[in-house]
């Protein structure tokens, strides 16, 4: 199928269809939707979607993920601990 008539079927022009063979982001995501219907894959919309079928996304976001994660310094602890058999005048111990 030529371009011109696949632009046609997407009801697109020719512009536009070479805008979203080059990858370019400008293309809306109705655009991309009419391509799939024209070549009969608009079941495969949901997949591109799904941020977890993105290999380059994820392969970038795993560079981004810090090497090594340090444990943040605990709090003191400010809920006094006593012992169960202990006497507990003020009656906090539960």
């Amino acid at each position: 199928m030529s371009t011109t008539d696949f632009a046609a079927r997407m009801g697109v022009s020719r512009a536009t269809l070479n805008r979203l063979e080059k990858g370019d982001p400008g293309v809306s995501i109705g655009n991309v939707a009419a391509a799939l219907q024209a070549l009969g894959e608009l079941d495969r919309l949901s997949g591109l979607m799904d941020p977890g079928s993105d290999d380059a996304a994820l392969l970038i976001t795993g560079h981004s993920l810090p090497k090594r994660i340090r444990n943040a310094p605990r709090p003191a602890a400010t809920i006094r601990q006593t012992r169960p058999d202990a006497e507990d005048p003020e009656g906090r111990a539960f």
